[in-house]
């Protein structure tokens, strides 16, 4: 069920996607006519409701996994309203997307569209983000930052101030850099795709990098003492995750051992 709340003037919709025992929520936000992400294809008939009584007028996607663009080809028909999406992801998201049976039922299926290429400015009239490049989660990863009023919009890059497994095409080496940068950057509240909105969050994600680098130090010396990564992996992570099972891997621990 769509639940909507209001963040000042940002409009705030959230659902929740399950597949077998697993719970996800995703936030999408409208900013001033700016909708950020479009949710999975899998909650299409209530947020097409939603995004039908909405002042829509630009979309921005922070990267083209199928819970932040799966309703993007609706609006790109229906609303005739620009849609951006890191230029170097474009090509991908021409293309129907094609995933695991997991996914899919989680969420849904990500019909192909036509993005125009994310600008480094988006003006909203009342707002200004400075788009920012930032892999880690994904390699074509944006966040958006509006300086004058200390927001940062993650995607999928915070999540949480630790972490215990990740999707095989994340790069933890990669996150850490991004974050180190972030974190020279006047902001206080963070907006996540899937966690909400966080106030204090420079101190949430300075947590973040905390807990990864010290993780990247533990795994080094282990390296040192010759151990593989599948042992580090046992070790740090004694535990089992069904989702890693479900997805035959391509959610693990083992992933952020691998690229960390």
């Amino acid at each position: 069920m769509l639940e909507l709340s209001k963040y000042k003037d940002i409009t705030i919709a959230q659902e929740v996607c399950y597949v077998a025992e697993n719970e996800t929520k995703v936030f999408v936000y409208n900013v001033g006519g700016l909708l950020i992400d479009t949710g999975p294809q899998s909650r299409a008939e209530v947020l097409e409701k939603w995004f039908s009584t909405q002042d829509i007028k630009q979309v921005a996607i922070t990267h083209n996994h199928e819970d932040h663009s799966g309703n993007a080809a609706w609006i790109q028909k229906n609303l005739n309203v620009p849609v951006y999406l890191h230029p170097k992801a474009i090509e991908y998201a021409r293309e129907e997307g094609m995933y695991p049976k997991y996914r899919q039922e989680m969420w849904g299926h990500r019909h192909a569209f036509d993005p125009l290429p994310m600008p480094e400015v988006i003006n909203t009239g009342k707002y200004s983000f400075e788009v920012l490049d930032t892999p880690g989660h994904a390699i074509y990863h944006n966040c958006f930052y509006e300086p004058n009023q200390g927001w940062l919009f993650t995607g999928d890059l915070y999540l949480g101030t630790k972490l215990y497994l990740c999707f095989f095409e994340e790069n933890i080496r990669q996150t850490i850099d991004t974050i180190e940068r972030l974190l020279k950057l006047d902001f206080d509240t963070i907006f996540c795709a899937h966690a909400g909105v966080i106030e204090n969050g420079k101190i949430r994600l300075e947590k973040k990098l905390n807990f990864l680098k010290e993780l990247q130090l533990q795994v080094i010396e282990m390296r040192k003492k010759g151990m593989t990564d599948s042992e580090i992996d046992a070790e740090i992570t004694p535990f089992d995750m069904p989702i890693t099972e479900l997805s035959s891997g391509e959610w693990s621990s083992y992933n952020i051992v691998r690229t960390i």
